[in-house]
């Protein structure tokens, strides 16, 4: 009986103990001579805690390594997977004296999806490029040495990023095998998984329909600051002053705005507007006014935190609402606190009182139902932690390039660490999904060319629309994620570095779900190797079983 028990356990863990491997090559650059080459790389999958461990001959320079990982996180945001349940086995084998930059995260997002997702890529095919947020490829160097190794290696079809420049393909017209070689630019990983495994992974990029609920509170609140800027000029006396004139141009946006239906852009243009109409009140104001002013604004901001705290959060909705209302009190804070009370800098008070008011209009958002999540203290630190050491990841990827151009970034992430000892696990989160996005800007733009940015952020902008449809699919509407995607989308022709800014910022918080837990179907993750593998331990421990039966009844005659 005992032996029958073993038996039957052994055959029950053979598909959940087995290994999902996967291989591709990779293009090399390397030697004196700056030479192409081809590499190998190779995954092995395993049930596991989310580890990811990278074993190369030779050694990998420090960027590799986190690329290495960046790709793999896209791969699993890609597949929509809780990858926490696997442990990944990268390995690359190089004829090179070190392996380094990133030009492989590509082909690694790629390699990663083909092994959780049990699809055959195929071995004539090879690629090289950067994998950037939104799942788009961007360019590498030693391009065109690269393709001369593809070429010698006998590939027939050669993927390379679509923005690519200065490409050469004279030494295929030289071999006379442009009938036998193609040469592909791709701009994202659907196109490559078609042009690797002939499945189509495009997704549905219909405009982004947009929830009801969500549109009318959005333009409520639009309402309620442009009503405001309303009231703030029946106080100021028109002028030709560059601060005056400035508010009127936000105020003239807001208006074209609401024409496109862009109601958070409406609302963000008001509040601009509100700044600089608050200042020039405030210019005319005595120290005692503003004294009185100062006062007022304190106990209304003690009220309002107050208020906020005591909030109870619910759903996805709720904790987003939460998150932007306080971000705009711990910024109304911050100014208050730079204040002197003798000597009151009206500019700094103003910035205090509008954005005081505007975490006041957002509160508006809390009347949304959303669908429910578990949002325990235990689910929100973990979020929250796991955030920090994504955007510390990729402050330090973008440092590697351009060292001190995040030092912003970077002060968010220490505000969101004080704000994880302070238990704000909420706003933590906030802090950090934007400096992580801010890194994401910065690697964007060493991606491509300054003439190129556009095409990128329309790129980016199409990415998050895919984003939002899943999400609405699940019966998510991305509150923060939705609003910064219709921002970007309203700046795109006049403004298309601040259009990025805030596409990577909705790239950021589109997908806030997936740090916290919610009702799944039960998944064993059992692929086809492993049920034959079970079929094959079932048969021969069945077998084993019966024999040991038979002899045993047999003794037992004698």
């Amino acid at each position: 009986m005992k032996l029958l028990k073993i038996l039957i356990l052994m055959i029950l863990l053979v598909p959940f103990a087995h290994a999902k491997t996967g291989h591709m090559n990779l293009l090399t650059v390397g030697g004196p001579d700056e030479k192409g080459g081809v590499a190998d790389l190779y995954l092995e999958v395993k049930p596991g805690r989310g580890t990811i461990f990278i074993d190369s001959f030779p050694l990998t320079k420090l960027d590799t390594q986190i690329s290495t990982r960046f790709a793999n996180e896209v791969a699993c945001d890609f597949l929509d997977k809780d990858c926490s349940r696997y442990d990944f086995f990268y390995t690359i084998r190089a004829k090179a004296s070190i392996v380094g930059g990133p030009s492989a995260g590509a082909a690694i997002s790629v390699l990663t999806i083909s092994v959780l997702s049990d699809l055959e890529l195929d071995e004539q095919t090879i690629m090289t490029g950067t994998i950037n947020s939104g799942g788009l490829i961007g360019p590498i160097a030693g391009i065109n040495e690269k393709i001369n190794a593809a070429i010698d290696n006998g590939f027939t079809k050669i993927i390379i990023p679509k923005w690519q420049s200065e490409v050469n393909i004279s030494k295929i017209q030289e071999k006379n095998l442009t009938e036998k070689i193609t040469v592909v630019k791709v701009k994202n990983l659907e196109e490559i998984l078609y042009h690797f495994t002939g499945k189509d992974f495009s997704k549905n990029s219909e405009e982004v329909l947009v929830s009801k609920e969500y549109s009318n509170k959005m333009t409520e609140v639009a309402d309620i600051l442009c009503l405001r800027s309303k009231n703030i000029l029946e106080k100021v006396e028109k002028s030709n002053s560059s601060i005056y004139i400035t508010a009127e141009d936000f105020l003239n946006k807001s208006e074209d705005a609401k024409i496109e239906g862009y109601y958070y852009a409406r609302a963000s243009y008001c509040f601009s507007a509100n700044l600089r109409l608050r200042e020039i009140e405030f210019s005319d104001k005595s120290i005692e006014g503003l004294q009185i002013i100062f006062n007022e604004t304190n106990n209304d901001w003690k009220t309002i935190n107050d208020e906020t705290n005591e909030k109870e959060l619910i759903s996805l909705s709720n904790l987003e609402t939460y998150m932007i209302v306080k971000e705009r009190l711990s910024e109304s804070s911050q100014y208050l606190g730079e204040i002197e009370y003798h000597n009151i800098s009206y500019p700094l008070l103003a910035y205090a009182k509008e954005r005081l008011f505007s975490a006041v209009a957002w509160s508006e958002f809390f009347a949304l139902q959303g669908k429910k999540i578990q949002l325990d203290e235990t689910y929100l630190k973990q979020g929250c932690l796991k955030k920090i050491a994504e955007a510390e990841e990729r402050i330090n990827y973008a440092e590697l390039y351009l060292p001190g151009f995040l030092e912003t970034s970077k002060d968010d992430v220490e505000s969101a660490l004080s704000r994880h000892d302070e238990g704000e696990f909420a706003v933590c989160m906030f802090k950090a999904s934007k400096a992580k996005a801010e890194a994401n800007i910065l690697l964007t733009a060493l991606m491509i060319g300054e003439n190129e940015t556009e095409n990128i952020v329309r790129e980016k902008l199409e990415a998050i629309k895919k984003i939002i449809n899943e999400q609405e699919a699940k019966s998510i509407f991305p509150i923060l994620g939705y609003s910064y995607f219709e921002y970007a989308n309203s700046l795109i022709d006049y403004d298309v570095v601040l259009s990025l800014t805030f596409a990577e910022y909705s790239l950021e918080l589109s997908k806030l779900d997936m740090y916290f837990p919610s009702k799944r179907k039960f998944d064993l993750n059992i692929d086809f190797i492993g049920l034959k593998i079970f079929a094959f331990g079932f048969i021969i421990g069945a077998s084993v079983v019966l024999l040991f039966n038979l002899r045993k009844r047999k003794k037992s005659r004698f």
